[in-house]
């Protein structure tokens, strides 16, 4: 099991390093004019609505934040396929142990002795 921790771990790992490189994306995606510090709430409005009007006429000027969520969509989604790739993995590892420790159970255990008429063993029925 510490080897399917460890795999798990790996990947909440790798999650969170594509989670940071994407928010690093947005970021630099980002108009400087957002980013700008001390900004009240009114001013923020009043520089959306301006920037809103300079960017009616250039469709090209989203480009970078349609761009964005498509690497995070696309990121996510083979994050999400390793995980599960990998739960399906130890689950099937899991299954092979159990069948194995059942096929070991098998001979030692009263329910079914080997033989198919219910006989003890060792007597023959005739």
């Amino acid at each position: 099991m510490t080897n399917c921790t460890r795999r798990s771990q790996s990947v909440s790992r790798a999650v969170l390093v594509l989670a940071l490189v994407a928010l690093g994306i947005l970021i630099l995606a980002a108009p400087p004019t957002s980013l700008a510090a001390g900004l009240t709430d009114s001013a923020w409005q009043g520089e959306a609505a301006v920037q809103a009007q300079e960017d009616d006429g250039d469709p090209e000027a989203n480009l970078p934040f349609l761009f964005a969520v498509f690497i995070i969509t696309w990121a996510l989604f083979f994050a999400y396929l390793v995980y599960m790739t990998v739960k399906r993995r130890a689950m099937e590892r899991e299954i092979i142990a159990l069948r194995g420790s059942i096929e070991g159970e098998e001979p030692d255990g009263p329910a079914d002795s080997g033989h198919g008429d219910g006989a003890a063993p060792g007597r023959d029925v005739t």
